[in-house]
């Protein structure tokens, strides 16, 4: 495969802390070389491209994607663009890496879809979570049958006060929503993946801002709002624009029977417990975080640690996931690996967004044969 040319559409923090650093070692080793950025922000461009020695940086994206006909573009906007930049590059003849979640409808990351393979081009969303190891490894257990027959999953990313204080994060004419957006997709997409990617058939969910919105002068660490790499160039933070939850808590409903629990904060009078996810089946639970099993041996109950070693290779490198991506995408596009999100898990995702936003506002359950 000759050399990738890579554009860059979306200059905040996930592309400066998550991309560049993943696509830094694809470029040493001589696969891939980016050839501009593009952010409606100038100084975020700008600066950019002066930190990772891109030759070229735009405020108009379309301008770049005419102009240097990149192979691949990696998308990493606020969430409400993520469709018209990625159909974008699409038609100009890339294909896309497309930060999560694609969409924040089913029709939307539909047409995503259906527009790639129109263009004979690949859709890569970035659902990073399931490159920990934890995951995979917790997605292998299950297919072993360890746990029997699966029934029941609780899930949950709470932060105490951990709300991104840069970027359009807290806008919904941007963002389109909060922490179900930015925290709840990575963990639905990870539990549904693991779990033989059943359909999501229900979902009632509740969303609030409680705190978020009330100005307090808190002290807060950049890190446990998912800036772990810090912040580029951050837009000036106003709580004020604040109009997203910052607490949402709900019940899906899948194939098969199985249901889930669900808590994603961004803001909460709670400990911070970040990210945790049990399984219950009727020959073993797990939680997947500790990967602690909870079986009975004989007729003793036991609670057994699993050595789950992570002896990856870019093992506690902040946003390591994205550069496994990025080695699955490369090995994808040159005919060696399959890319580990499959088009209809995607989708499941977009089903259960929609449906969580149509559940909060209308104060229902929300079946997603209404949407679909």
């Amino acid at each position: 495969m000759n050399k990738l040319r890579i554009a860059i559409i979306g200059c905040g923090m996930i592309a400066n802390s998550a991309h560049f650093p993943a696509l830094h070692i694809l470029e040493e080793e001589n696969l891939v070389e980016v050839v501009g950025v593009a952010d409606v922000r100038e100084e975020a461009a700008l600066s950019t491209a002066k930190r990772h020695g891109v030759a070229h940086a735009y405020t108009d994206p379309q301008k770049m994607l005419d102009e240097l006909k990149p192979d691949f573009v990696a998308v990493c906007t606020p969430n409400v663009y993520h469709k018209q930049w990625t159909i974008a590059a699409l038609k100009a003849g890339a294909h896309v890496a497309c930060e999560k979640p694609i969409a924040v409808t089913y029709a939307d990351a539909k047409e995503m879809w259906d527009t790639a393979k129109a263009c004979g081009k690949m859709l890569f969303p970035c659902q990073c979570m399931r490159w920990r190891h934890y995951m995979m490894k917790a997605k292998g257990l299950v297919e072993s049958g360890e746990l029997g027959e699966l029934y029941y999953a609780d899930v949950e990313f709470v932060r105490r006060i951990g709300i991104p204080t840069w970027g359009m994060f807290h806008m919904k004419e941007h963002n389109y929503g909060g922490p179900f957006c930015d925290l709840g997709v990575h963990l639905i997409d990870s539990l549904l993946w693991i779990v033989g990617s059943p359909k999501v058939e229900a979902v009632s969910g509740t969303a609030a801002t409680k705190i978020a919105n009330q100005g307090q002068d808190i002290h807060l660490s950049i890190a446990e709002s998912g800036a772990y790499s810090g912040t580029f160039d951050p837009r000036p933070y106003d709580w004020h624009e604040f109009n997203v939850e910052d607490f949402s808590a709900g019940f899906i409903r899948l194939e098969g029977g199985m249901s889930v629990n669900f808590k994603f904060t961004w803001a909460v009078n709670l400990p911070t417990t970040n990210l945790k996810l049990n399984l219950c089946g009727d020959k073993a639970g797990l939680s997947v975080e500790k990967g602690m099993l909870y079986r009975n041996i004989g007729q003793y109950q036991s609670e057994c640690e699993l050595k789950w070693f992570d002896n990856g290779q870019y093992k506690g490198v902040p946003f390591e996931q994205h550069r496994y991506m990025y080695r699955n995408i490369l090995n994808t596009l040159a005919g060696e690996e399959e890319y580990l999100i499959k088009e209809s898990q995607n989708l499941e995702v977009a089903k259960a967004i929609e449906c969580f936003y149509k559940s909060a506002a209308e104060k229902r359950e929300v079946r997603a044969s209404e949407i679909v």
